[in-house]
């Protein structure tokens, strides 16, 4: 259902968000800052909305690279602070599904969503990614794509 997608979406995001903060440390790696809290969410993996993360952060590989680019750009002209977060990561989100919903552009908003946790991060401002991961869904049960991984058959189905 719905509420269950919504639901699961927050382990997905955090998950999601761990491995692609694993890739980047290895292809990086003292680049990528050590952020506590990313690290952290290892004790959360093994259910299935972190393999689910796990899956979407490895099949994201070229989307992540067509829009990240993109995403710092936005981002370095925004300057997001926890103050004004919200209204810009609903912003930039809407715009990735102005032509609808599909696979590819959920993967799009969970890669932005995990951009914009490290930025605020690197501002000095810890503590930011769980915050973006309610961010995320939210996000998906107000505009309907929560009703639509649901109708796909959930984020196992993806």
């Amino acid at each position: 259902s719905e509420d269950q997608v919504a639901e699961e979406t927050e382990e997905v995001f955090r998950s999601y968000a761990f491995y692609r903060y694993q890739q980047e440390r290895e292809e990086r790696g003292e680049e990528v800052p050590m952020d506590p809290e990313i690290v952290e969410i290892q004790q959360e993996l093994g259910s299935t909305g972190s393999r689910v993360g796990r899956r979407l952060a490895i099949i994201g590989d070229d989307i992540n690279e067509r829009y990240d680019a993109e995403f710092r750009c936005m981002l370095k002209s925004l300057q997001p602070t926890k103050d004004n977060a919200y209204e810009y990561f609903t912003r930039i989100a809407s715009s990735l599904f102005e032509s609808g919903i599909n696979w590819g552009r959920v993967i799009a908003l969970l890669g932005f969503g995990y951009r914009m946790a490290m930025h605020v991060y690197q501002q000095g401002i810890p503590g930011f990614l769980r915050r973006i991961a309610r961010y995320v869904a939210e996000f998906m049960l107000r505009n309907r794509i929560a009703r639509w991984i649901a109708q796909q058959g959930g984020w196992v189905s993806s």
